[in-house]
């Protein structure tokens, strides 16, 4: 199994975060940047925001957001909410986020997935996918502006036209169990991870510990989210994460100290001209992947992001891996040699390691034991 995440959903109007029913009754719950800030200590995988202001003031509003949420946090996060085209995504992403979450619009313009995965990467397009049961029991349709207009797709066709298209991930969202606090909708998200050969974010109706273990244990999709229990204080990400790895469920435990200063002070970077040997194994196989180099900068970046980030000796230049392929590394552990001159980074790969596209960079056999 692979490793799961958690994800807090952070719904913004009018530069604050709020929760509803079914985006009915929002009341306000807290600062979105403080609120980000508390998740990521807390050990948060990724943040998802979904601005529901809707309207073009707020467009300038949710870039000054992505701007001081990224200055503040070390993690990937998503931003959602009135993004309607391709320059809409572009200024999302050069303000900060990691991601843009496409929805309603992705329903009128389908063209914009598939655009926005051209220029940017599938792994910067999210599709959220706000799902109802139909009344006749026998498969779901997919609804926009909150639940209110069934547009009578249905969820499954929906799902596979959207990988086509060139979509990285899915958020998809029960509408008859958002805000409820009675379980995720197993059943739907069943159905689609069952079809689906890129992640499914389960999202709408998390009320519990339990909750949490049955979505995965029945391998029903690839990260959870939830918003109400994490902002009224009723479960921290920490707690939600101990008992998963006390049920089994690998998750990833994550604790970045915020000064790199006892880090750097015990690398020597003296001996190979300020760069530092790195070599990337397999978090869950232990294959070795690759080896790169890293230098002060690229940890930092690495430190921030969560994400492998190395110093390319061929080009003189900073590589975050995956930047342009989208075969990212997800940092585990980093560990220090005996000598204080190697790091060993620990990850999950995304795909190939190796830009021939082979998993590991290490697949030419010079010599077996027993070969003449």
């Amino acid at each position: 199994m692979h490793t799961k995440r958690i994800i807090p959903c952070l719904d913004v109007k009018d530069g604050k975060v709020v929760k509803g029913v079914n985006f009915v009754g929002l009341k306000e719950v807290g600062d979105p940047v403080e609120l980000a800030y508390e998740y990521y200590r807390q050990g948060a995988d990724e943040l998802v925001f979904l601005d529901i202001t809707a309207t073009h003031e707020a467009r300038d509003t949710i870039s000054e957001l992505c701007e001081q949420v990224a200055a503040k946090i070390f993690i990937p996060f998503t931003v959602g909410g009135g993004i309607r085209t391709i320059d809409d995504i572009k200024r999302i992403l050069r303000s900060g986020a990691d991601k843009v979450s496409l929805n309603s619009a992705a329903i009128r313009n389908p063209e914009l997935i598939s655009e926005g995965a051209k220029i940017f990467g599938s792994q910067c397009i999210v599709v959220a996918i706000d799902a109802k049961q139909r009344e006749t029991k026998d498969g779901w349709n997919v609804v926009i502006n909150g639940g209110r207009i069934d547009t009578g797709i249905d969820v499954l066709e929906w799902v596979k036209k959207i990988q086509e298209l060139g979509a990285g991930e899915i958020l998809l969202t029960s509408m008859d169990q958002d805000g409820r606090k009675q379980g995720f909708d197993l059943p739907l998200l069943s159905a689609v991870n069952q079809i689906s050969d890129i992640p499914v974010i389960a999202s709408g109706g998390c009320g519990s510990l339990a909750h949490f273990y049955e979505v995965f244990a029945e391998n029903a999709a690839d990260a959870a989210l939830a918003a109400s229990l994490f902002h009224y204080g009723e479960l921290s990400v920490g707690e939600v994460k101990d008992y998963l790895t006390y049920r089994g469920i690998p998750v990833r435990k994550k604790t970045m100290p915020q000064d790199l200063s006892a880090l750097f002070s015990q690398l020597d970077f003296a001996k190979q001209n300020g760069l530092i040997p790195t070599i990337v194994q397999d978090h869950e196989s232990k294959e070795v992947l690759m080896l790169a180099y890293s230098n002060k900068e690229s940890l930092q970046i690495t430190w921030k992001k969560g994400l492998a980030c190395y110093y390319s000796r061929s080009r003189n230049e900073l590589w975050l891996k995956g930047e342009t392929s989208g075969h990212y590394q997800a940092i585990h552990e980093i560990r220090l040699d005996c000598d204080r001159d190697t790091l060993l980074f620990s990850v999950t790969q995304t795909t190939a390691a190796c830009h021939t596209d082979a998993y590991s960079c290490f697949y030419q056999l010079l010599y077996q034991q027993g070969d003449q």
